[in-house]
């Protein structure tokens, strides 16, 4: 699927005072505001960000600490408690698919050793759920494997994470592959802008993907492990690697590697031959995870198929559009 993109103050002011001062630390980006305006409700919970953010600083015994943040769908503004320690506050809108962040967090929060240096998911210090909102350990917002400058290198970083929790239980009510299936047969049931015979396999990819789920052993997914969502610990902290914003859905492992062909495009195309390039992704992390590197493959070119419905023909200058155009034809 398309993806979906932390000021200082000496003394926070939080609440309705701060907005009558004109000077709440709980700032939103227009950039962040103009992207969010066309989305459904947003006249409703747009302004309830802030508010939820004031109200969780509170009750959580942070203050404002930076900047404020954005990704394509959440908010996060950094934050310290009154011991110094360092954190980013995140809250996210009433999207279906950010519903199980927390809980997922949670779930896989088992999974790290105290001083262990080993990648893996971020573990919240406190959440939320039903307000949207997660406190987190601050992590070095420059530092992602997106601008790590051995590619693959990072492939084999996100390929342990993804090791870490592959076999993680389901969450019950999470979103489900299904749920992504029915969404994508919806789409690619008429004809669209891509061949027909790109089509017609995409089509039937969907076919038997949906026979493999009906017995296939299924666990909880990140669902979309770029190399931009795995920051580093800060410079002051013990070196290591951390997966972020998942968007949790019940499957098959060979879903997850999607999210890292479309990315770090430019370094597949240096060597020449991208279309290598990224089959060589998938068999690293096939080796590191045991997942069926064909039917990643076959995952991988449906989902292509199905975003170039939405990248077709007016948006081939989309940062995904080539990888998407390239691995519809696998």
């Amino acid at each position: 699927m398309l993806p979906t993109p932390v000021r200082r103050y000496s003394d926070a002011v939080t609440g309705t005072a701060a907005d009558e001062l004109g000077r709440s630390p709980w700032e939103i980006p227009l950039a962040y505001q103009e992207a969010a305006a066309d989305e459904p409700g947003s006249d409703r919970w747009l302004p309830e960000l802030r508010r939820t953010a004031a109200w969780c600083a509170e009750r959580w015994g942070v203050v404002p600490d930076g900047p404020a943040r954005h990704g394509w769908t959440s908010m996060a503004w950094p934050v310290i408690d009154r011991g110094g320690a360092r954190f980013v506050l995140k809250v996210s809108p009433p999207v279906r698919y950010l519903d199980a962040e927390a809980a997922a967090l949670q779930a896989w929060s088992g999974d790290r050793q105290p001083g262990s240096s080993r990648p893996t998911m971020i573990i919240p210090a406190a959440a939320e759920p039903e307000r949207q909102a997660i406190l987190l350990p601050r992590l070095d917002p420059e530092r992602s494997l997106e601008d790590h400058p051995d590619a693959e290198e990072a492939v084999g970083i996100i390929a342990e994470i993804l090791a870490a929790i592959t076999r993680t239980p389901p969450l019950p009510g999470a979103v489900t592959l299904l749920d992504e299936l029915d969404q994508i047969e919806t789409r690619i049931s008429a004809d669209g802008p891509v061949p027909a015979d790109q089509l017609d396999r995409a089509r039937s990819r969907l076919t038997e993907l949906r026979a493999h789920l009906t017995d296939a052993d299924q666990g909880l997914l990140h669902n979309d492990l770029h190399f931009s969502n795995v920051l580093h610990a800060r410079p002051d902290a013990d070196p290591a690697w951390f997966g972020i914003d998942p968007l949790p859905i019940t499957g098959i492992g060979e879903w997850e590697p999607i999210p890292l062909l479309r990315n770090r495009w430019a370094d597949a195309a240096a060597t020449g031959d991208p279309d290598r390039a990224l089959r060589r992704r998938v068999d690293q992390v096939c080796a590191v995870t045991g997942y069926d590197p064909e039917l990643v493959r076959s995952c991988a070119q449906l989902v292509a198929v199905f975003n170039l419905y939405g990248l077709l023909p007016h948006r081939r200058d989309h940062l995904h559009a080539p990888p998407y155009l390239m691995i519809a034809d696998w």
